[in-house]
């Protein structure tokens, strides 16, 4: 009995479907589109062998010969199209289907939307219900969180070991998240990050790296790759209480002015203070970080530690430490004070990273946790915006990088006074 080809038994199914189906037209589309291919497929083995289907050309030998078919499962717009690629034998030349390439092509690109899903924060099931209820792409896969690493992963080492020396950046931010990384890590590990703006006023990304935690050899083998990479020592670079960090930044950057950060102080501070002392106190070391002059806050602070270490002592000794570095901040320009002041953006950035990679409880790996915190954190970076680099800013600025304790008069608090 002759044989009949798939693309008649689909015929049949889909006029049948069509009748029965509660979505005539969504059936006529994803069935019609997987006739077609079908019998494109089948025409193309007909034109590669120079013969249809039991045909024989009287006084020709028979070079090659149809081997039935493969089933094969393609993404499209149109849905998850099942085909029978059909199978050639006993030819010298591999028989390749230009449909199916290009079928492949459009499946591939459906599935490189899967990471983006992931990178903006939607889970395995929410990527698998979504592309089930708008296209019918049915068993992405339990293995999809690795394919997805896997495709990140390039991207990634690539950003890594890119140069910095174009990078010229007047103020570097440096902060850590802890994640947990590889099914056999009992503990989370520290992901370091690195962000900067430059003396053009852009906010630029700069570096990830995993450090077994916020140490300061971790903090020195960081700052020492991105050194090699072309980074140039910035003016100023804003770190958290991490000692490690502070006597990392001090080798690796010498000539770096120091800002801790402020927000970080004020919580530490806050935590050793009775409840009803935590507003009018906050008030007061606000007061002082937030001066129009680094000696005006220096003197507040110092005024306040007098008054309150006999009451609280452990928050004003939480005060003092440190106390100069957290008020660097007010001998740079006023415009760019604000910005300057606490990590809190990179903070934001990777509670961001965090937030969206709660969809994955532990990474198969270190390597594809980092992967996938690089693409969260770069798609959250690409909203950032700025900051203005009037002349007498970038005046002042260039000013201090000669002299860090040069007296210069800023015109915006002039303003402000005013």
């Amino acid at each position: 009995m002759r044989r009949i080809a798939p693309s008649e038994k689909m015929e049949k199914e889909l006029f049948e479907q069509i009748l029965t189906s509660g979505d005539p037209l969504g059936e006529a589309a994803r069935n019609g589109a997987q006739l077609i291919l079908q019998k494109a497929l089948e025409m193309e083995v007909d034109s590669f062998l120079g013969r249809t289907r039991y045909e024989r050309i009287p006084g020709e030998p028979i070079v090659g010969l149809r081997n039935g078919y493969e089933p094969k499962t393609v993404h499209m717009a149109e849905g998850s199209i099942k085909l029978q690629v059909p199978q050639v034998r006993g030819n010298i030349e591999v028989f390749e289907s230009v449909w199916l390439q290009s079928i492949n092509k459009r499946s591939k690109r459906l599935m490189e939307l899967v990471p983006m899903l992931y990178v903006k924060g939607m889970s395995q099931r929410d990527i698998e219900n979504a592309l089930i209820d708008a296209l019918d792409v049915k068993q992405t896969g339990k293995s999809v969180i690795t394919e997805i690493c896997k495709s990140l992963h390039g991207d990634f080492q690539k950003w890594q070991s890119r140069s910095l020396k174009d990078e010229s950046i007047l103020y570097l931010f440096l902060d850590g998240i802890y994640l947990k990384m590889g099914k056999d890590e009992k503990k989370p590990v520290a992901a370091l990050g690195a962000y900067g703006i430059r003396w053009d006023g852009k906010k630029v990304l700069l570096h990830l790296a995993v450090g077994s935690k916020e140490s300061e050899i971790c903090w020195e083998t960081f700052l020492e790759d991105m050194k090699n990479r072309g980074l140039a020592e910035p003016l100023l670079t804003i770190i958290d209480g991490n000692k490690g960090l502070k006597k990392a930044v001090k080798k690796k950057f010498p000539n770096s002015l120091i800002q801790r950060c402020q927000v970080h102080k004020m919580r530490n501070i806050l935590c050793k203070l009775p409840e009803s002392a935590r507003a009018g106190i906050q008030k007061l070391i606000q007061k002082a970080f937030t001066s129009d002059q680094y000696e005006k806050g220096l003197e507040r602070a110092q005024a306040i530690i007098k008054e309150y270490e006999d009451r609280f002592p452990e928050a004003m000794k939480c005060l003092k430490d440190d106390l100069e570095d957290c008020l660097t901040a007010l001998k740079f320009p006023y415009a760019h004070r604000k910005q300057i002041r606490t990590t809190n953006l990179l903070e934001r950035l990777f509670g961001e990273g965090k937030r969206r990679s709660k969809i994955i409880p532990r990474f198969p790996s270190e390597s594809s946790g980092m992967s996938l915190l690089f693409a969260v954190l770069v798609d959250a970076s690409e909203g950032w915006r700025g900051v203005k680099m009037k002349s007498f800013v970038v005046e002042r600025l260039k000013q201090m990088q000669i002299d860090p304790l040069s007296k210069w008069d800023d015109p915006d608090l002039k303003k402000i006074a005013a």
